[in-house]
């Protein structure tokens, strides 16, 4: 395959085989961009007609994920029969051969390194699940640990196009069977705790050396997964603080109800944890810092050291300069409600006009955004103001769901008129990847308020997904 082109790579040499294919290092056509990782699918998994059109649009909702933590979705097509998807080469060793490398004498990874790669881990979780996006296939073979400690997640989204039964996977020692939580073979839909129970077992085997459980085949992992519980991991590692050894357990509880509520919330619980555990003497280093334009992935903040010791007289003098900043903060505060108490509510108008700039985004989180912090307090204070145009706007706003939703999950539809037939036609090509149908059909639509606004909408959406290549 080397030197073979698929789609805008050229393959070089190959990188590891997984259970569903080979990864290849790529480099694009022209040389314009850095170079990718390039996985062809296995025959066995692409050789459907049925399959090979719709996996393409099947990950056409992987462009939304842009987090430091995550590798970046390029592309994914079809070539001469090969199934193919191409993303972002990340730097390091997958943590499933950072165990293999590990000193033998220990039972696995220092605590301290997992912590680390466990609060990256959520945060690109975290990143995803906002976004509607599910993993499906945390195992260490998909975590990549750069030599300055950066982790990136790969494959993230991948395994839904696959749609594979677990009791058909390939039973391996450290493979997919070995995380999937147990509503994977209960039939119960899948949420993103089902991810974070994925997580717990990839934890669990960093600090143990060892998988949580050990089967022959499928069928055993499914029973051991829904019925068994793991040996707890201090039985592995005594030296394991109490907190990490219950935390594990708890993602990995057999009820959703019992794990964590969000990856957000799991952050909250590692922040927490090392809390704890430096007030008691225990140092852990912090995760490397990430370059986020946004501002929305934050680094952990240092725990202050507490202040040296000093006679009689300096610690007097803290005492006092402790009592006079506890009282300017306490006027602060009661300076700050009296003031959000008695300040006049803004008018319906000043309301609405806020609300503008973020209802004309593209991005959804600007809408929720728009109605928490505007059009929620313009229907509370102000009832019947802009009526006709919030009930226009709610129909707008869940029309674009409607087709982001579509675009990515390829639902279907039962047209009522003309113009909404011609719309849903030119989203079916969208979903199987055919854009250029798409652009066509949406563009000789008949004018329509409600469909054209729509059409020109799905227009918009295909040139950012364009960009975004």
């Amino acid at each position: 395959m080397t030197g073979t082109r698929l789609g805008n790579w050229i393959l070089q040499e190959p990188l590891g085989r997984g259970s569903s294919g080979v990864v290849y290092r790529a480099q694009r056509f022209d040389g314009s961009a850095p170079e990718a990782a390039v996985k062809v699918l296995d025959a066995a998994l692409s050789r459907e007609p049925a399959f090979q059109q719709r996996f393409p649009g099947e990950l056409l909702a992987l462009h939304r994920l842009t987090h430091p933590n995550l590798t970046r979705f390029h592309d994914a097509g079809v070539q001469a029969g090969m199934v193919y998807y191409a993303c972002e080469l990340a730097p390091g060793r997958s943590l499933d051969v950072v165990l293999n490398s590990r000193d033998r004498g220990e039972p696995g990874l220092p605590w301290a390194a997992v912590w680390r790669i466990a609060v990256q881990a959520a945060r690109a979780l975290k990143h995803a699940h906002h976004r509607s996006i599910l993993h499906r296939d945390l195992k260490p073979a998909n975590l990549v640990l750069a030599d300055d400690g950066t982790l990136k997640v790969t494959d993230f989204g991948v395994a839904k196009a696959f749609n594979i039964p677990p009791l058909a996977l390939p039973v391996e020692p450290m493979g997919t069977a070995c995380y999937l939580a147990p509503e994977h073979f209960t039939g119960k839909p899948l949420t993103r705790k089902s991810d974070l129970y994925a997580l717990g077992g990839v934890l669990y085997t960093l600090v143990c050396g060892r998988a949580p459980f050990h089967a022959a085949s499928a069928a055993e992992y499914m029973h051991k997964h829904c019925y068994m519980l793991p040996d707890r991991p201090q039985n592995f590692v005594p030296k394991l603080p109490l907190e990490v050894d219950d935390l594990i357990c708890a993602l990995m509880a057999k009820d959703p109800a019992k794990r964590p509520a969000s990856a957000a919330a799991l952050l909250d619980e590692l922040e927490h944890l090392r809390g704890k555990l430096e007030r008691k003497g225990e140092r852990l280093l912090l995760p490397p810092e990430i370059i986020d334009p946004t501002g929305l992935h934050a680094p952990l903040p240092a725990v202050s050291e507490p202040p040296p010791s000093g006679n009689d007289s300096a610690r007097a003098r803290g005492r006092i300069l402790s009592a006079g900043l506890f009282g300017v903060l306490f006027l602060a505060v009661v300076g700050v409600i009296l003031f959000a108490f008695f300040r006049p509510r803004p008018s319906a108008e000043e309301l609405w006009n806020q609300a503008q700039p973020l209802l004309a985004s593209d991005n959804p989180d600007d809408w929720d955004r728009a109605r928490a912090e505007s059009l929620d307090k313009l229907e509370r204070w102000h009832p019947g103001a802009y009526g006709a145009e919030l009930t226009a706007l709610r129909e707008r706003v869940n029309d674009r769901r409607e087709l982001r939703r579509a675009l990515a999950t390829g639902s279907t539809f039962q047209a009522s008129s003309e113009a909404e037939r011609l719309y849903r036609k030119g989203l079916a090509f969208a979903q199987v990847g055919d854009l250029a149908a798409a652009k066509e059909m949406w563009r000789s639509m008949p004018p329509d308020n409600r469909w054209s606004a729509m059409a020109a909408a799905g227009l918009r959406e295909i040139e950012l997904l364009s960009t975004n290549r």
